[in-house]
C-alpha cells in the first residue's frame, strides 16, 4: 500500500506531497519534517479516496449553482 506525506513549510506555505510504499517509512519522512517547521500529515488510499469524493461532490455542487 502506498503512502502520501502531505506538508507544508510553515515560512512558504508551498504544499508538497511524496509518495512512499510503508508507513514506517512515512512516519521517518513526517517527524523529520516536523523537525523542519513543516505542518504535516500522513494519508493512505481510504483517506485519498475519501478527499476526492468530497472534492468531487463540491465541485458538482458548484457547478450546479452556476447554472441556476
Amino acid at each position: 500500500m502506498s503512502y502520501w506525506v502531505v506538508h507544508r513549510e510553515q515560512v512558504s506555505l508551498d504544499l508538497k506531497i511524496e509518495e512512499v510504499d510503508t508507513k514506517d517509512e512515512a512516519n521517518i519522512k513526517r517527524n523529520y519534517l516536523r523537525h523542519h517547521y513543516h505542518d504535516s500529515i500522513i494519508l493512505d488510499h481510504n483517506d485519498i479516496n475519501e478527499l476526492y469524493l468530497l472534492a468531487r461532490k463540491s465541485s458538482i455542487k458548484k457547478q450546479k449553482d452556476t447554472v441556476k
